[in-house]
């Protein structure tokens, strides 16, 4: 289907960028000390060999550090990993399909790159995507990633309540509230990061407006529909909801690292 696709729209030799399921990637925070650059990849494989289910050597890890904002507190590490043979059957795919591959990404940083559209804002922003399954916030600032979090509340579990059933619809608001809330306090407290400007809410199934004006009300930063107006040239009979549920890709396509 994908190789059917690159000659329809005459793709072949592209450059692209491929993200990952979460199911295919562990994302671990772990403590480097002083290590060396050359010892910290080997470390992070023997401190992640408890949550991965096949051998550490079969990892393939990278690093991140993010620093607290405008603080000499030292900064905390993170290790993405996934096992070797899933990055090279993705690799092997899209050099069957004709494409350059330049990166293998993870949809955290996918939505970091939407989150560095929004350069107005210049005390960042945060992101909720509510996929069919599940929500993912990312809370991002001067193109770093701070926090991430994944939730167990989805679209499918907001969508039978949509038309009048408030109540049973500001139930399962609630304990994203609660999670959102937390995400908060928690870069506040380690990252001494200042309230972002705005929370931007892409919903992908339907709009429900009680969305916005529930989490509007009881969060502390201001809550907006999502939407790329101002900062991402869109065509206009494009369905929102359909670029929604695309993000990921879109935010793919905006990275800029180099490798």
């Amino acid at each position: 289907m994908l190789d059917q696709l690159i000659h329809q729209h005459h793709l072949q030799k592209s450059h692209c960028v491929n993200i990952l399921s979460h199911e295919f990637y562990q994302l671990t925070q772990v403590d480097m000390s002083e290590l060396s650059a050359d010892e910290r990849r080997d470390a992070a494989r023997w401190q992640i060999r408890e949550r991965i289910d096949y051998p550490p050597e079969e990892a393939v890890v990278d690093l991140f550090e993010v620093a607290p904002f405008s603080s000499e507190k030292k900064p905390l590490t993170y290790v993405v990993s996934a096992q070797e043979k899933i990055l090279r059957d993705r690799v092997e795919l899209f050099n069957n399909c004709d494409l350059k591959l330049v990166a293998i990404d993870i949809p955290e940083f996918a939505l970091r790159n939407i989150c560095d559209l929004f350069t107005e804002d210049s005390r960042g922003v945060a992101i909720l995507l509510l996929l069919e399954e599940s929500g993912m916030l990312v809370i991002a600032r001067d193109g770093t990633l701070y926090l991430t979090r994944l939730f167990s509340t989805g679209m499918n579990d907001l969508i039978p309540y949509a038309n009048g059933e408030f109540e049973a619809l500001t139930d399962r608001l609630d304990a994203i509230v609660l999670e959102i809330q937390r995400s908060f306090d928690f870069c506040e407290s380690t990252f001494h990061l200042p309230m972002v400007s705005r929370l931007l809410v892409a919903q992908t199934g339907l709009e429900i407006p009680a969305v916005i004006s529930y989490l509007n009300e009881y969060l502390s930063t201001q809550v907006e529909t999502f939407s790329f107006s101002g900062v991402l040239t869109v065509s206009e009979d494009v369905d929102p909801l359909q670029l929604n549920r695309n993000l990921l890709a879109i935010g793919g396509a905006l990275r800029q690292e180099s490798n």
